[in-house]
This record gives C-alpha cells, sequence and structure tokens, in this order.
C-alpha cells in the first residue's frame, strides 16, 4: 500500500506502507535507507524523532496514467524468445 504523510508546513512525503495496526506503522520512503517506525499517541502519529505526520491518504494499489496500459508488459531476451539455446 502506499500511504500520503503530511507534515506539519504542508510538507508531503509519499511512502510504502510495510506494515501496519492501529497503533503503529512502519514506512519505507524513497530515498532512505532504513524504514520509519510511527506511532498513534493521543490521537495524533508521532515519527521516531517526535514529528508529527497525518495520513493524507492511503492507497491499495497504484494507479498507472490513462495513456499507459494497466498491464505490464514484458519483453523476453532474445534467448527466451525463440532464440537457440
Amino acid at each position: 500500500m502506499h500511504i500520503l504523510l503530511m507534515y506539519p508546513g504542508g510538507r508531503q512525503q509519499e511512502a510504502l506502507l510495510l506494515a501496519g495496526t492501529r497503533e503503529r506503522m512502519r514506512v519505507m520512503m524513497p530515498g532512505q535507507a532504513d524504514a520509519m517506525e510511527f506511532r498513534l499517541i493521543e490521537g495524533g502519529w508521532m515519527g521516531e524523532s517526535g514529528a508529527a505526520v497525518e495520513i493524507g491518504a492511503i492507497v491499495a494499489q497504484a494507479i498507472p496514467p490513462a495513456d499507459q496500459p494497466r498491464v505490464a508488459q514484458i519483453e523476453a531476451s532474445p534467448a527466451y524468445a525463440g532464440g537457440s539455446n
């Protein structure tokens, strides 16, 4: 699942939701080597550093733009596309 985190001041960050419960969630953000954990504390989500975030959206599946096919097209290498073994 994809998630949109909203920080104070208006900054938004997309992330991949790795695991979540009603009180915790672990996310992976682009460009970061480690996952981050957020906890629900007194009705608000707090990061490991103490930064508050709001959940702007949760999307179960990435939706491709209208001009792109919805099914991934895989091109076989010549060795697998009828080439000699």
